[in-house]
């Protein structure tokens, strides 16, 4: 008798058969139930492991052993004649077939009953943030991750219409219905999922939800070394675009230039990133350290060098860090990328470092490049849109966004303003109405109420409640607002409280005060504060260098070039050498400009004609609705018509957030030079003072001109 012909009579062959498919079957439902019980990635690893060592004991066994009427015999004890070796293989015949039978079941559910892609339905999806799973909590920024790159890879698809991360990512630890999710998205598909990691190993589940129906159309568990993240990524990705039946080729699926291999190093920038979006100057100092330290342990991870380019140029707004950290941290990066391999961000680096350095004509093309290479980044988006040269088409792209991101407060926040200087407030108050339902404590919806309430509205009362209602974090654009604001409506002790408070907190908040402190320096000068509040004033915690600098700006808005012209060494230069001395992203050298100009001298002003070309285009297509700034860009043209000095007072908004309070300065201001040579302008402009500034506080304002 063969070894083949005794195992078959001694049913090994039907014993090991049963045992491997009922294996099957337990390894398909620990799949299933570990992401719901939380079951560490090991327990998959030690079912499988002890399954596969139990499988040549199980064969030993069925030779070994011999089912009797009586029990279990040793084979050897059991006399041929009393063998029911036949009616036993029956038996497990049986039970194969069952097995097989519940195993075709379930594969059959798989292929047949679980729904797939609706092709009448639009290719739309938000990827969700993954939950994370981990004992100790601790893998949020990592599961961030995960998600956002599968959304990033996604966005460089054909045919599908992807939500950006700043709406997808504001449901992460939301408990709200996929349903309801997807509604609010306005997407047929829905990408959830968890992460959980167990010292070196990770378990990614992913699903994918048609929103209509709520039924699952893919899901998948993946096991994987950490090390390996990044091919995870791309086997997420192309297995969710198989589900939803696109036409897609496995290369369409690439790694992002500039990327590292690091994991630590990943999670470090997407740390810092997320800390970047916030955009408060504690939120920038943080992710600038974070990308530090990412960039510490991958030299040549550019993504994270172009990311903290960005971050020190969100300070130039949100504050944060010194103008010489800023600029020499900057103008390193700038030349570190220029050996980095091309990718979007880099593209928007590139475009920022030529418009910072004036050269409008480059940084233009390179912004709508940057456009073109990631329609879908929500920086790029926002920047790039930020650029074009045309307000109808700024709005277009933007409600367009407002589809594919419906949840970006940087988006809703600027279109705002795009409604408000053209003219169109209910659009303006219904996205107010919208960003208070979904970010009432959020810094951007502070800044967009803030510029309807003080200038469109010109309403200081509800500006002041605004600024005393605010709960969210403070940023740049807050702390210029309400010690501005309190010291246009009389509070000046409660300015000086604040202003001291914070300085002592952090000296490189002064900038951020620049607007109170011209305020304060008038009142001062014109012996509108009592002696306390002077001594205050003159006790706040500044350093000399800014406190000359306040000065020489205080002087150019009241008509006098002298001490700036001095500080500078201006005295004699030629128009070129002008341009090469002074600082052209402030606005000290056209103001100067103006008062030489207005002295006989235009050499300095047709030099800077050529940096103002799109400005000025802005301001013509709204009618000069931009703010006070294009007064002075019509004066640096040539002659102002009178119907256009008219039209400048006629025009909403009136006011700026940004200059907050310093239009007061309207009757000695080198920027309204243009438009004071006429008559009018003078009844004009004290009209406008007696509506604002002379009725919110009357020490801010003289009541005659001030004459030159």
């Amino acid at each position: 008798m063969t070894l083949f012909t005794e195992l078959k009579r001694r049913n090994v062959f039907k014993v090991a058969s049963v045992y491997l498919v009922t294996c099957w079957i337990i390894l398909q439902i620990v799949a299933v139930i570990s992401p719901a019980l939380h079951l560490p990635t090991l327990f998959s690893t030690i079912t499988t492991v002890i399954l596969a060592i139990a499988f040549p004991f199980v064969c030993i066994f069925a030779w070994a052993f011999e089912l009797t009427p009586e029990g279990l015999k040793r084979t050897h004890d059991v006399d041929i004649n009393e063998s029911i070796r036949e009616q036993t293989g029956s038996k497990i015949n049986y039970i194969l077939a069952g097995a097989l039978a519940l195993a075709l079941a379930f594969i059959s559910y798989q292929n047949w009953f679980v729904s797939s892609a609706d092709d009448s339905l639009e290719r739309s999806i938000a990827v969700l943030p993954f939950e994370d799973m981990s004992r100790d909590n601790s893998q949020g920024y990592f599961g961030d991750g995960i998600a956002e790159e599968i959304l990033n890879s996604l966005a460089r698809l054909n045919q599908l219409v992807v939500i950006a991360r700043t709406s997808s990512f504001n449901f992460k630890g939301s408990q709200t219905d996929i349903r309801k999710i997807g509604e609010l998205l306005n997407v047929n598909y829905v990408l959830e999922g968890s992460v959980r990691k167990d010292k070196d190993k990770v378990r990614i589940s992913a699903q994918l939800i048609e929103v209509a129906t709520g039924a699952h159309i893919w899901s998948q568990t993946y096991d994987r070394e950490l090390t390996s993240i990044f091919d995870l990524q791309d086997e997420l990705t192309f297995a969710i675009t198989q589900a939803l039946k696109l036409n897609l080729l496995p290369e369409q699926v690439e790694q992002e230039a500039g990327m590292t291999t690091n994991p630590d190093a990943y999670e470090l920038f997407i740390q810092g990133r997320e800390l970047a979006y916030q955009r408060t100057s504690e939120s920038l100092e943080q992710a600038a350290d974070l990308l530090q330290q990412a960039i510490k342990l991958d030299p040549q991870f550019y993504l994270a060098k172009a990311q903290l380019y960005m971050v020190y140029n969100f300070a130039l707004d949100y504050g944060g860090f010194t103008e010489v950290l800023r600029e020499s941290a900057t103008e390193r990066l700038f030349w570190e990328l220029l050996a980095a391999p091309d990718f979007p961000l880099k593209t928007l680096v590139m475009a920022k470092h030529a418009e910072n350095n004036i050269k409008l004509e480059v940084s233009q093309v390179l912004f709508q490049q940057a456009y073109a290479q990631a329609p879908n980044d929500p920086l790029i988006q926002n920047v790039s849109t930020l650029r074009l040269d045309n307000y109808q088409d700024m709005i277009l792209r933007r409600e367009q966004i407002l589809k594919t991101n419906p949840q970006s407060q940087v988006n809703m926040s600027n279109l705002v303003y795009l409604y408000l200087v053209t003219e169109q407030p209910e659009k303006a108050q219904a996205l107010l109405s919208r960003m208070e339902r979904l970010f009432p404590d959020s810094s951007l919806n502070f800044v967009s109420n803030l510029y309807f309430s003080y200038a469109y509205q010109q309403d200081i009362e509800a500006t002041l409640a605004l600024v005393n209602d605010y709960r969210g974090e403070p940023n740049a654009d807050y702390r210029r607002a309400k010690s501005a604001v309190n010291i246009l409506t009389g509070n000046t002790d409660t300015a000086l409280d604040y202003m001291a408070a914070e300085l002592r907190q952090s000296p490189d908040y002064a900038e951020q005060f620049y607007n109170a402190f011209l305020l304060l320096l008038d009142l001062d000068m014109r012996g509108k504060l009592n002696e306390q509040q002077k001594q205050r004033y003159q006790q706040l915690p500044v350093s000399e260098s800014t406190k000359t600098e306040l000065l020489t700006y205080y002087k150019l808005l009241l008509g006098d070039e002298t001490l700036y012209e001095q500080q500078q060494q201006l005295a004699g230069l030629s128009a070129e050498e002008f341009m090469q001395r002074v600082d052209l992203n402030r606005s000290e050298p056209y103001d100067y400009a103006a008062v030489k100009k207005r002295k006989g001298d235009d050499s300095y002003v047709l030099a800077l004609q050529t940096n103002l070309a799109n400005a000025n285009s802005l301001c013509q297509q709204t009618q000069n609705k931009l703010g006070w700034w294009c007064a002075g860009l019509m004066y640096f043209e040539g002659d102002i018509p009178l119907q256009q000095t008219q039209n400048m007072f006629k025009r909403q908004p009136m006011l700026d957030t940004f200059t907050i309070g310093i239009e007061k300065f309207i009757l000695s201001s080198p920027a309204f030079y243009g438009m004071s040579q006429h008559p009018e302008f003078e009844p004009l402009a004290n009209e406008f003072l007696d509506n604002t500034f002379r009725k919110w506080n009357p020490d801010l304002v003289p009541e005659k001109a001030i004459k030159h």
